[in-house]
C-alpha cells in the first residue's frame, strides 16, 4: 500500500476536502486535536503535548508529574522546590517557564536527580538548564534524601502563574 504524506494531501485539497481528511486522520488516530478551547490545533500522533499551548491530549495543560516508582512527595517539599526554580528565574531575569522536568540518572553514581533540567514554555522546550550550585540543586539533594529514584525517572514540576 503507498504511503502518503498528509501535509501533501492537505496542500492540494480543498477546504471542505481537507476538513474530511482531517476528519479521517483524526480518526485513524494519524492526528489528534488539541482540546484547549482557545487552540484546537491538529498534531501528529508522535506529538504528546500540542506544540501550540502545551496541553496535552485531554486537554490539560502541564502540571506536576511524579514517577509512580517514587510515590507521593510531601508538600513542603514541593513547596520549596517551586520556589526555589522561581527565585532562580527571577534572579537571572528569565521568564518562567510552565513547568521544569528533571531526569534522574546517576551519571556520577551520586544518586540525585540531575541538576540539569528541561524547561516547558507552552508546547516547545528548551533542554538543558543548570541548576547546579542553587538553591534548586540543594531541594533535589532534599528530595533524594526522602526517598531515592529510580533510573531513568522523570520529576516534572509545574510553576503556577
Amino acid at each position: 500500500m503507498p504511503t502518503f504524506e498528509l501535509s501533501e494531501l492537505l496542500n492540494a485539497a480543498t477546504d471542505e476536502e481537507g476538513t474530511i481528511l482531517r476528519r479521517v486522520a483524526i480518526k485513524a488516530k494519524v492526528l489528534w486535536q488539541c482540546r484547549n478551547s482557545d487552540c484546537g490545533l491538529d498534531m501528529p500522533r508522535t506529538e504528546a503535548r500540542c506544540t501550540s499551548c502545551g496541553h496535552d491530549r485531554d486537554g490539560r495543560p502541564i502540571g506536576d508529574r511524579i514517577p509512580p516508582t517514587y510515590g507521593a512527595i510531601p508538600d513542603e517539599l514541593l513547596t520549596a522546590l517551586r520556589a526555589a526554580l522561581a527565585e532562580w528565574f527571577t534572579e537571572r531575569s528569565r521568564p518562567l517557564p510552565d513547568a521544569v522536568t528533571f531526569t534522574y540518572t546517576d551519571m556520577y553514581e551520586s544518586h540525585d536527580w540531575s541538576e540539569w533540567g528541561t524547561l516547558h514554555f507552552g508546547g516547545h522546550t528548551e533542554p538543558c538548564c543548570n541548576f547546579d550550585g542553587s538553591d534548586v540543586a540543594e531541594t533535589l539533594i532534599e528530595l533524594t534524601e526522602w526517598e531515592a529514584p529510580h533510573w531513568c525517572d522523570k520529576l516534572t514540576i509545574a510553576l503556577p502563574r
